[in-house]
């Protein structure tokens, strides 16, 4: 996504600028190459001025890129390139991090539910009607009613 946004920056301040359209395969090629360089970023989540200064090297190699491929002179006002490239890239790294702030959000709800399941079942408590146990108090073991009852072993034949 990052590489994505930052090619398309690259290619309309060079046209903003009064520049040719840069060579597609261009813009191919140095977003796969960036693509691969920034996905170290995406190990945590990060703050406006980390994305801002990401794309802000990021127009920055992609201009040097395209000067060092031009096969023609084209009459580019440097002063307006570097203004809309900085706009460009204030706007894109204000939307990125909000976006990204958004997703982590997600992410983290999404793993509460998933794990928050997985590691605390729920626990019901005993219904009214089961049976009560030996050692809770029953008023017919203590008077000696149900001391001849045993509940060891199997039935046995008699």
């Amino acid at each position: 996504m990052f590489a994505g946004v930052a090619s398309q920056l690259a290619a309309l301040g060079h046209v903003w600028a009064g520049g040719a359209l840069p060579d597609p395969a261009l813009l191919i090629v140095v977003s796969v190459v960036l693509g691969g360089a920034v996905t170290g970023l995406t190990r945590r989540r990060r703050t406006f001025p980390e994305i801002l200064a990401a794309l802000v090297a990021a127009q920055l190699a992609f201009h040097v890129m395209v000067e060092a491929t031009a096969h023609h002179v084209d009459h580019v006002d440097d002063a307006r390139m570097v203004v809309f490239h900085l706009v460009a890239a204030l706007g894109s790294a204000w939307v990125m991090t909000a976006g990204e702030s958004s997703l982590f959000k997600l992410f983290a709800a999404v793993h509460r539910v998933l794990v928050g399941r997985a590691l605390r079942p729920r626990v019901l408590d005993q219904p009214s009607w089961t049976v009560k146990t030996a050692e809770q108090s029953n008023p017919l073991r203590e008077s000696g009613v149900l001391t001849s009852v045993s509940r060891r072993g199997p039935p046995v034949a008699a």
